[in-house]
């Protein structure tokens, strides 16, 4: 930014355009800037200081969608807080979860539930039914129950050990 506006000083001043009544076809180049906005959005090479407010794949307005929802069944500070159990569920939701339901869906509290169950009780570290480290490859967990493993691309309903029959889960 300094050498362009360096460089502009070292310049000869040119003249200022003069106004038309009549439009031109043509687009024109022109280092002075126009009094009138351009119809089409500018670009620049020259990246903005200003950060961005959430490091996240999913809009904000979707977060604070599903933080609205979800706020029925958690804590609302326990949801922010990426440390939690509560937290690292509504993290996996809505950045890694692989089935990416809408916080509008039926299945996404019960889903985002069962994910809380999964990170408080260590999930991680079980030795039958823990996610596996590539969600979309189906593994088949062997417990008394059959299902695939959790938090994976398969319904939360075909999770090892869990029966969402007549509408219940258990």
């Amino acid at each position: 930014l300094i050498a362009v506006l360096a460089s502009n000083k070292q310049q000869p001043q040119q003249e200022s355009p003069t106004a038309s009544s009549v439009p031109s076809l043509q687009p024109s180049s022109s280092s002075v800037p126009s009094s009138v906005p351009s119809a089409q959005p500018s670009s620049s090479s020259v990246p903005s200081f200003v950060p961005s407010y959430v490091p996240s794949s999913v809009p904000s307005s979707e977060r604070e969608f599903a933080l609205n929802i979800l706020s029925d069944v958690s804590d609302v500070s326990l949801l922010r807080d990426n440390t939690t159990p509560q937290g690292k569920a509504f993290e996996w939701i809505l950045d890694t979860d692989p089935l990416r339901l809408a916080p509008a869906d039926g299945s996404f509290v019960q889903r985002f539930v069962l994910a809380v169950l999964y990170f408080s009780t260590g999930g991680g570290s079980w030795n039958r039914c823990s996610a596996p480290a590539d969600v979309n490859n189906l593994v088949v967990c062997t417990t008394i129950f059959s299902g695939s493993a959790w938090l994976t691309n398969s319904s939360e309903c075909d999770w090892g050990g869990i029966d969402c029959g007549d509408g219940v889960t258990t």
